[in-house]
């Protein structure tokens, strides 16, 4: 099993290289339901923080998240078979879950930082990337753990579109903690709830309510207006 090695100033590194590659290769990152992550990250109780998993981006979503609760060190469940092959992503909190034999050592892992309420631990309880249009449904790993630890469960969707822009946008929508006795059916209905609802935002394109991480970048078309326009720009396709 591949044990977490969190170095901090690294990890400080990290999230800010991760936060220059998003700005270059998505038009913005949206965040709704802040609120319910900072509460949950404030209380003293063990934190699981529970995601779909429908993108190869969905580790580096989660890193843009770090610093928005500086008052809880964040790990994250990967892969064995991936983490084998990028090992320094264990400086940044990474361990590992074995997905094809037993993941009793890597949920054991997650038991013993889970101990510590400084700690909070982020998984996908799909176990497995599926496409978005996939009902979600979770394995009971989440759950094992909450029972056990006494963790919230905090559901976060993660939800990938292209709009009007160039590029695409990652929506990350956090919902109200769940507690250690709820079962599979809610978490899973809570994440799709979440999901489905950055659908909503999106028809028509309403995002009244959602915070941007940094300043969208301009889409191909701006940039081509900017260099052309004599009269007034909007930098938004609006």
């Amino acid at each position: 099993m591949i044990e977490a090695r969190k170095i901090p100033w690294l990890e400080r590194l990290f999230v800010r290289g991760v936060r220059r590659t998003m700005r270059r290769r998505f038009y913005g990152v949206f965040v709704r339901g802040l609120p319910e992550l900072e509460r949950a990250a404030a209380g003293g109780r063990p934190l699981l923080i529970c995601t779909n998993h429908s993108n190869w981006w969905d580790g580096f979503g989660a890193a843009l998240l770090i610093p928005l609760v500086p008052q809880r060190r964040l790990y994250l469940a990967q892969s064995e078979a991936l983490l084998q092959n990028y090992r320094p992503l264990r400086w940044v909190g990474a361990f590992g879950l074995n997905l094809q034999g037993s993941p009793l050592p890597g949920l054991r892992a997650a038991l013993s930082l889970l101990a510590d309420p400084r700690n909070a631990v982020w998984i996908f309880p799909q176990g497995v990337l599926l496409p978005q249009w996939v009902p979600i449904a979770v394995k009971p790993g989440a759950a094992w753990l909450a029972r056990r630890s006494g963790a919230l469960r905090l559901p976060v969707a993660f939800r990938y579109e292209w709009m009007v822009e160039s590029r695409p946008s990652l929506f990350i929508h956090c919902g109200p903690a769940l507690e250690p006795d709820a079962p599979d059916a809610a978490l899973a209905a809570a994440l799709q709830g979440l999901y489905d609802g950055v659908g909503a935002a999106l028809v028509p394109v309403d995002l009244a309510g959602w915070q941007p991480l940094y300043p969208p970048r301009m889409s191909m078309n701006k940039v081509w207006e900017r260099c052309t326009r004599r009269g007034p720009f909007n930098p938004r396709n609006e």
